[in-house]
């Protein structure tokens, strides 16, 4: 018989996850606030529940990918939260980027029910994510990530253990914060360019070959040339501004001032607030061409 995981959300990198273990012959339970999204899950194999309660019941693993604390408190510790449903000593592996204060909070509480925590935000695509190409950035001690490992080495081909709970999630805020920077310039140059009447293929290309290419520049730039944010979404400009301000906050618990990193952040809130949010992470360039 099939192990049975629960998916707690079904957004993007999570749909593409489910996707990859229904492929490799998992079993797969899944809830989501919007239940249309799961329609195409379910076609593949997937079970839909109607709350995260009734999701995380008769599992040994529950997978959540949530947008952000508030989200990740709802499902956890809500009504009809997942964490009073669960059997004991689930695997509660936490894959949402949340903030780091929060995940030790969040941790403490299914720990001292019996469970155990794994704080593992991925990095990747969907693309990637479905193709079983999920880096997982590893917060747990080292006999929790065993008992995780045998699921998460068929999600993913790299498991990266930076230490206790909340470290993977210190690297995950850190990483994410780059990107904005990456893209916050990306987007400058694009629009500086374009004001000049430089050919945009041969800006997109020439930055693809230069010795300040970055892996978000490159996932960007052409969203940024073309003016196309609508289409083969892969992170939204809101989500960015949210995973840079948990960043922040996280620097600011270190008594640490990051100028750059506090610079990129603004760009991606007025982008938000401007009504850009849903977008992709392209979409901010119209914050420097509105000028």
């Amino acid at each position: 018989m099939s192990q049975t995981i629960s998916f707690l959300g079904a957004g993007r990198m999570a749909s593409a996850m489910i996707t990859h273990l229904l492929e490799q012959g998992f079993a797969v339970k899944v809830w989501n606030r919007s239940p249309d999204k799961i329609a195409p899950l379910v076609a593949k194999g997937a079970v839909a529940c109607a709350t995260p309660a009734d999701a995380a019941k008769g599992v040994n693993t529950v997978i959540s990918f949530m947008a952000d604390d508030d989200a990740a408190r709802a499902v956890w510790l809500g009504p009809d939260g997942a964490l009073a449903a669960l059997q004991p000593g689930t695997l509660a592996i936490e894959c949402s980027t949340l903030s780091h204060g929060f995940v030790l909070d969040l941790s403490q509480q299914i720990e001292a029910a019996g469970h155990t925590y794994i704080d593992a935000p991925v990095t990747g695509v969907p693309a990637d994510v479905a193709a079983g190409k999920t880096v997982f950035l590893i917060g747990a001690t080292p006999e929790s990530l065993e008992r995780a490992r045998p699921v998460m080495a068929k999600a993913g081909d790299r498991i990266v253990h930076f230490g206790p709970i909340g470290s993977g999630t210190v690297y995950k805020l850190m990483h994410n914060l780059l990107g904005a920077v990456h893209i916050a310039a990306v987007a400058e140059l694009v629009a500086v360019a374009q004001k000049a009447g430089l050919d945009g293929d041969m800006v997109a290309d020439t930055f693809a070959k230069g010795a300040n290419v970055s892996a978000s520049g490159m996932m960007t730039i052409p969203g940024m040339i073309s003016g196309n944010h609508h289409e083969n979404i892969h992170f939204t400009t809101a989500l960015r501004a949210k995973d840079a301000n948990y960043a922040l906050r996280l620097a600011d618990e270190f008594g640490i001032a990051l100028p750059v990193g506090t610079a990129a952040t603004g760009i991606f809130d007025r982008a938000t607030k401007a009504g850009l949010g849903d977008l992709a992470q392209s979409a901010v360039i119209d914050i420097l061409k509105d000028r």
